[in-house]
């Protein structure tokens, strides 16, 4: 038992000292902008001078902004705008990481930056699969509350599924 002990205090110590040496992960969407994030993600991404930032525009956007009310229905809506409203969100996403990698530069933290259409959780397990961050930082959506209910809180899927430590600013 003593030995058991012994072995998983260096065990843990290594495993920290690895993960840190990922870049931190800031993951933003359309629906997912925060000054406190961005800010949050270069201080910890000071240690390690390497932060990762990924901007997902949600292929689910224009879902999301049709109403019952409206009488339009999805695939009418789909067929008319979508492709327009997901450049026009994916342009926007490329000003909010313009403004994040000037914050890293002057900190002197090396910044590689992804914008992607897709699914925030599927889009940011995807990049920590391979770019393997020691922190993730987001923060919740900003979608309306019936959105949560019907398709769930991608951020959760997150922390579930990750395999390390995210923070939620």
């Amino acid at each position: 038992m003593l030995n058991n002990d012994r072995v998983s205090g260096p065990v843990k110590e290594v495993k920290m000292a690895e993960t840190m040496e990922g870049p931190v992960m800031l993951a933003l969407s359309t629906f997912r902008k925060s000054e406190k994030a961005v800010d949050t993600a270069i201080e910890k991404a000071k240690n390690v001078k390497k932060l990762l930032v990924v901007f997902v525009v949600d292929v689910n956007l224009a879902r999301y902004f049709i109403g019952v009310e409206h009488g339009l229905s999805p695939d009418l809506l789909k067929g008319m705008c979508e492709a327009d409203l997901l450049k026009l969100h994916e342009k926007e996403g490329r000003g909010h990481l313009q403004i994040v990698a000037e914050k890293a530069r002057l900190e002197g933290i090396e910044m590689k930056a992804i914008i992607q259409i897709g699914r925030f959780a599927a889009v940011c397990l995807d990049l920590v699969e391979r770019e393997k961050p020691s922190l993730i930082v987001t923060t919740l959506s900003q979608r309306p509350e019936w959105v949560r209910t019907f398709f769930g809180a991608p951020v959760n899927e997150l922390i579930e599924k990750a395999g390390c430590p995210v923070m939620v600013v």
